[in-house]
Protein backbone atom coordinates (compact mmCIF):
# COMPACT_ATOMS: atom_id res chain seq x y z
CA UNK A 1 0.00 0.00 0.00
CA UNK A 2 1.39 3.40 -0.99
CA UNK A 3 1.74 6.26 1.46
CA UNK A 4 -1.01 8.18 -0.35
CA UNK A 5 -3.44 5.28 -0.15
CA UNK A 6 -2.57 4.71 3.50
CA UNK A 7 -3.21 8.35 4.36
CA UNK A 8 -6.52 8.27 2.48
CA UNK A 9 -7.56 5.11 4.33
CA UNK A 10 -6.60 6.65 7.69
CA UNK A 11 -8.51 9.85 6.93
CA UNK A 12 -11.59 7.88 5.91
CA UNK A 13 -11.48 5.75 9.03
CA UNK A 14 -10.93 8.77 11.29
CA UNK A 15 -13.92 10.51 9.71
CA UNK A 16 -16.05 7.42 10.23
CA UNK A 17 -14.98 7.20 13.86
CA UNK A 18 -15.84 10.87 14.44
CA UNK A 19 -19.34 10.23 13.06
CA UNK A 20 -19.91 6.99 14.96
CA UNK A 21 -18.59 7.65 18.48
CA UNK A 22 -21.20 10.33 19.34
CA UNK A 23 -23.93 7.84 18.40
CA UNK A 24 -22.77 5.12 20.80
CA UNK A 25 -25.38 6.10 23.44
CA UNK A 26 -28.07 5.51 20.81
CA UNK A 27 -26.95 1.88 20.54
CA UNK A 28 -27.91 1.45 24.20
CA UNK A 29 -31.46 2.47 23.30
CA UNK A 30 -31.87 -0.63 21.10
CA UNK A 31 -32.19 -3.19 23.95
CA UNK A 32 -34.06 -0.60 25.98
CA UNK A 33 -36.56 -0.21 23.12
CA UNK A 34 -37.28 -3.95 23.07
CA UNK A 35 -37.56 -4.03 26.87
CA UNK A 36 -40.10 -1.19 26.84
CA UNK A 37 -42.21 -2.78 24.10
CA UNK A 38 -42.36 -6.19 25.77
CA UNK A 39 -42.69 -4.82 29.32
CA UNK A 40 -45.66 -2.63 28.51
CA UNK A 41 -47.26 -5.32 26.38
CA UNK A 42 -47.48 -7.50 29.49
CA UNK A 43 -44.24 -9.51 29.62
CA UNK A 44 -41.81 -8.19 32.24
CA UNK A 45 -38.13 -8.99 31.90
CA UNK A 46 -36.80 -11.97 33.87
CA UNK A 47 -33.33 -10.79 34.85
CA UNK A 48 -31.94 -14.25 35.53
CA UNK A 49 -32.90 -15.36 32.03
CA UNK A 50 -31.57 -12.09 30.59
CA UNK A 51 -28.19 -12.79 32.18
CA UNK A 52 -28.18 -16.37 30.92
CA UNK A 53 -28.94 -15.12 27.41
CA UNK A 54 -25.97 -12.79 27.56
CA UNK A 55 -23.80 -15.63 28.85
CA UNK A 56 -24.98 -17.88 26.03
CA UNK A 57 -23.92 -15.36 23.41
CA UNK A 58 -20.49 -15.04 25.03
CA UNK A 59 -20.07 -18.84 25.03
CA UNK A 60 -21.01 -18.98 21.35
CA UNK A 61 -18.47 -16.24 20.62
CA UNK A 62 -15.74 -18.11 22.50
CA UNK A 63 -16.50 -21.26 20.52
CA UNK A 64 -15.68 -19.34 17.35
CA UNK A 65 -12.07 -19.08 18.53
CA UNK A 66 -11.08 -22.63 17.54
CA UNK A 67 -13.01 -22.27 14.28
CA UNK A 68 -11.14 -19.06 13.47
CA UNK A 69 -7.79 -20.68 14.36
CA UNK A 70 -8.40 -23.51 11.88
CA UNK A 71 -9.82 -21.18 9.21
CA UNK A 72 -6.74 -18.92 9.33
CA UNK A 73 -4.80 -21.61 7.50
CA UNK A 74 -7.09 -21.24 4.48
CA UNK A 75 -7.33 -18.44 1.88
CA UNK A 76 -8.84 -15.24 3.31
CA UNK A 77 -12.20 -15.44 1.49
CA UNK A 78 -12.71 -19.11 2.33
CA UNK A 79 -11.72 -18.48 5.95
CA UNK A 80 -14.27 -15.67 6.22
CA UNK A 81 -17.01 -17.91 4.84
CA UNK A 82 -16.23 -20.63 7.36
CA UNK A 83 -16.11 -18.28 10.35
CA UNK A 84 -19.29 -16.45 9.34
CA UNK A 85 -21.04 -19.68 8.42
CA UNK A 86 -20.19 -21.20 11.80
CA UNK A 87 -22.50 -18.66 13.46
CA UNK A 88 -25.53 -20.85 12.70
CA UNK A 89 -24.52 -24.12 14.39
CA UNK A 90 -22.64 -22.40 17.22
CA UNK A 91 -25.23 -19.80 18.20
CA UNK A 92 -28.33 -21.89 17.60
CA UNK A 93 -26.72 -24.91 19.25
CA UNK A 94 -25.82 -22.95 22.38
CA UNK A 95 -29.20 -21.21 22.36
CA UNK A 96 -31.09 -24.51 22.24
CA UNK A 97 -28.89 -26.06 24.92
CA UNK A 98 -29.52 -23.08 27.18
CA UNK A 99 -33.28 -23.37 26.72
CA UNK A 100 -33.32 -27.12 27.31
CA UNK A 101 -31.25 -26.77 30.47
CA UNK A 102 -33.00 -23.79 32.05
CA UNK A 103 -36.56 -23.57 30.70
CA UNK A 104 -38.60 -22.73 27.64
CA UNK A 105 -41.61 -20.78 28.93
CA UNK A 106 -42.58 -17.67 26.99
CA UNK A 107 -41.38 -15.04 29.51
CA UNK A 108 -38.18 -16.99 30.19
CA UNK A 109 -37.36 -17.49 26.48
CA UNK A 110 -38.22 -13.89 25.65
CA UNK A 111 -35.83 -12.66 28.34
CA UNK A 112 -33.07 -15.02 27.18
CA UNK A 113 -33.49 -13.62 23.67
CA UNK A 114 -33.29 -10.05 24.94
CA UNK A 115 -30.13 -10.81 26.91
CA UNK A 116 -28.60 -12.49 23.87
CA UNK A 117 -29.40 -9.50 21.67
CA UNK A 118 -28.32 -6.92 24.26
CA UNK A 119 -24.82 -8.31 24.77
CA UNK A 120 -24.33 -8.36 21.00
CA UNK A 121 -25.17 -4.65 20.96
CA UNK A 122 -22.58 -4.11 23.71
CA UNK A 123 -20.02 -6.06 21.68
CA UNK A 124 -20.73 -3.85 18.67
CA UNK A 125 -20.11 -0.77 20.80
CA UNK A 126 -16.78 -2.22 21.97
CA UNK A 127 -15.87 -2.86 18.34
CA UNK A 128 -16.54 0.79 17.49
CA UNK A 129 -14.18 1.89 20.27
CA UNK A 130 -11.58 -0.61 19.03
CA UNK A 131 -11.87 0.77 15.50
CA UNK A 132 -11.30 4.25 16.91
CA UNK A 133 -8.00 3.04 18.35
CA UNK A 134 -6.96 1.80 14.91
CA UNK A 135 -7.55 5.08 13.12
CA UNK A 136 -4.02 6.49 13.48
CA UNK A 137 -2.08 3.26 13.90
CA UNK A 138 0.16 2.06 11.07
CA UNK A 139 1.49 -1.23 12.45
CA UNK A 140 0.91 -4.46 10.55
CA UNK A 141 -2.02 -5.70 12.64
CA UNK A 142 -3.77 -2.34 12.38
CA UNK A 143 -3.29 -2.27 8.61
CA UNK A 144 -4.74 -5.78 8.32
CA UNK A 145 -7.75 -4.78 10.39
CA UNK A 146 -8.29 -1.67 8.26
CA UNK A 147 -8.07 -3.73 5.08
CA UNK A 148 -10.70 -6.11 6.47
CA UNK A 149 -13.03 -3.24 7.30
CA UNK A 150 -12.57 -1.79 3.83
CA UNK A 151 -13.30 -5.20 2.25
CA UNK A 152 -16.53 -5.43 4.23
CA UNK A 153 -17.72 -2.22 2.60
CA UNK A 154 -18.62 -0.50 5.88
CA UNK A 155 -15.84 2.10 6.18
CA UNK A 156 -17.72 4.77 4.24
CA UNK A 157 -21.16 3.81 5.53
CA UNK A 158 -23.31 6.06 7.66
CA UNK A 159 -23.17 5.01 11.33
CA UNK A 160 -26.98 5.09 11.36
CA UNK A 161 -26.89 1.83 9.38
CA UNK A 162 -25.18 0.19 12.34
CA UNK A 163 -28.06 1.14 14.65
CA UNK A 164 -30.64 -0.10 12.15
CA UNK A 165 -28.75 -3.38 11.88
CA UNK A 166 -28.73 -3.84 15.66
CA UNK A 167 -32.52 -3.43 15.74
CA UNK A 168 -32.98 -6.02 13.00
CA UNK A 169 -30.43 -8.43 14.47
CA UNK A 170 -32.01 -8.10 17.93
CA UNK A 171 -35.42 -8.96 16.49
CA UNK A 172 -33.87 -11.97 14.77
CA UNK A 173 -32.20 -13.27 17.95
CA UNK A 174 -35.32 -12.82 20.05
CA UNK A 175 -37.42 -14.49 17.36
CA UNK A 176 -35.05 -17.45 17.03
CA UNK A 177 -35.05 -17.92 20.81
CA UNK A 178 -38.84 -18.00 20.90
CA UNK A 179 -38.98 -20.44 17.99
CA UNK A 180 -36.44 -22.81 19.56
CA UNK A 181 -38.37 -22.64 22.83
CA UNK A 182 -41.66 -23.40 21.10
CA UNK A 183 -40.25 -26.37 19.19
CA UNK A 184 -36.66 -27.57 19.73
CA UNK A 185 -36.72 -29.43 16.41
CA UNK A 186 -36.84 -26.06 14.64
CA UNK A 187 -33.12 -25.80 15.38
CA UNK A 188 -32.58 -27.79 12.18
CA UNK A 189 -34.20 -24.89 10.30
CA UNK A 190 -32.66 -22.12 12.37
CA UNK A 191 -29.07 -23.33 11.97
CA UNK A 192 -28.93 -23.06 8.15
CA UNK A 193 -31.13 -19.94 8.24
CA UNK A 194 -28.80 -18.17 10.66
CA UNK A 195 -25.70 -19.04 8.65
CA UNK A 196 -27.36 -18.10 5.37
CA UNK A 197 -28.47 -14.71 6.70
CA UNK A 198 -24.97 -13.84 7.91
CA UNK A 199 -23.25 -15.06 4.74
CA UNK A 200 -25.74 -13.15 2.59
CA UNK A 201 -25.21 -10.02 4.68
CA UNK A 202 -21.45 -10.19 4.16
CA UNK A 203 -21.86 -10.51 0.39
CA UNK A 204 -24.48 -7.77 0.11
CA UNK A 205 -22.51 -5.33 2.29
CA UNK A 206 -19.83 -5.19 -0.41
CA UNK A 207 -22.41 -4.26 -3.05
CA UNK A 208 -25.24 -2.40 -1.36
CA UNK A 209 -25.47 -1.66 2.34
CA UNK A 210 -29.09 -0.59 1.94
CA UNK A 211 -30.00 -3.94 0.38
CA UNK A 212 -28.17 -5.79 3.14
CA UNK A 213 -30.06 -3.89 5.84
CA UNK A 214 -33.35 -4.51 4.05
CA UNK A 215 -32.75 -8.26 3.94
CA UNK A 216 -31.75 -8.40 7.62
CA UNK A 217 -34.76 -6.28 8.59
CA UNK A 218 -37.20 -8.53 6.71
CA UNK A 219 -35.73 -11.74 8.12
CA UNK A 220 -35.43 -10.30 11.63
CA UNK A 221 -39.01 -9.03 11.70
CA UNK A 222 -40.33 -12.29 10.25
CA UNK A 223 -38.45 -14.34 12.86
CA UNK A 224 -39.80 -12.18 15.68
CA UNK A 225 -43.40 -12.23 14.47
CA UNK A 226 -43.42 -15.99 13.83
CA UNK A 227 -41.72 -16.58 17.18
CA UNK A 228 -44.39 -14.56 19.00
CA UNK A 229 -47.19 -16.32 17.11
CA UNK A 230 -45.69 -19.70 18.04
CA UNK A 231 -46.40 -18.87 21.69
CA UNK A 232 -49.82 -17.36 21.20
Amino acid sequence: MTTTNLNTQNDTLELQVKKTLPLLPVYVLVPVLFWVVFHYSGTPLVWAAFGLGALGWIIALMLRGPVSAVAMRLPKEKAQQIVVGSSGPLEEGVRLGLLLLTGSGFSWALSIGQGWAAVEVLYTMVQVVAIASLAKRTDEKALQAKAMLEAQGTVNASPVWGIVERISASAFHIGCTLLAAANPWLVFVLIPLHSAVNLTAVRLAKKSLAMMELVIAIVGLAALVIGLLAHS
